[in-house]
């Protein structure tokens, strides 16, 4: 599954550890949904998403997120 998990805890200032201590979810499931490695579960992006304030659509829904990726590359 795609995702912007990484780009939008960025975009905040906060490290996989601090987003894993608000969310109660280890530092390493959080890398392996940034990498896509790992699915996460409805409840894990719903927590992700309220510990970021999104919408989990806004992180974790793919025509969403290749379109961004998309425009990304075009502005870089």
């Amino acid at each position: 599954m795609n995702n912007k998990l990484r780009l939008i805890r960025k975009e905040r200032g906060m490290s996989i550890s601090e987003l894993s201590r608000r969310t109660n979810i280890s530092r390493q499931s959080i890398t392996k949904i940034e990498l896509h490695d790992s699915e996460p579960s409805g409840i894990t992006m719903l927590e992700i998403a309220r510990s970021l304030d999104k919408d989990p659509r806004d992180i974790f829904f793919t025509n969403v997120v290749i379109q961004d990726l998309q425009n990304e590359k075009q502005i870089i």
